[in-house]
């Protein structure tokens, strides 16, 4: 498996770090040996809708296998506030660079 990914933000959630249409290299392999930081960018599988992937910022860690995240955009984000926690295992990894 190729550690890196490209992934397309699809809504405006992460405004301004991100906008519509911004593509973004996700690291997959970013967090095998080191768990995510609070303020990492992180694609994760949307818990709702597995078949989706979410960009946001990690906010909390609130124990050794889940995180919460949250979009910059509070507004016109769905998140941790809305669907709660992450498990850890619904990482896809860490968003590396932006690509316009």
């Amino acid at each position: 498996m190729f550690p890196l990914r490209r992934f397309r933000v699809e809504d405006d959630s992460m405004r301004p770090a991100l906008e519509p249409g911004d593509y973004v290299l996700v690291n997959r392999w970013a967090y095998k040996f080191r768990p995510p930081a609070k303020g990492d960018l992180v694609v994760v599988r949307d818990p709702e809708t597995p078949q989706r992937f979410l960009v946001k910022r990690v906010s909390d860690l609130p124990d050794a296998t889940q995180i919460r995240v949250a979009g910059d955009n509070a507004d016109r984000s769905r998140d941790s506030r809305t669907f709660g926690p992450i498990a850890l295992r619904e990482i896809v990894g860490k968003v590396w660079i932006r690509l316009r």
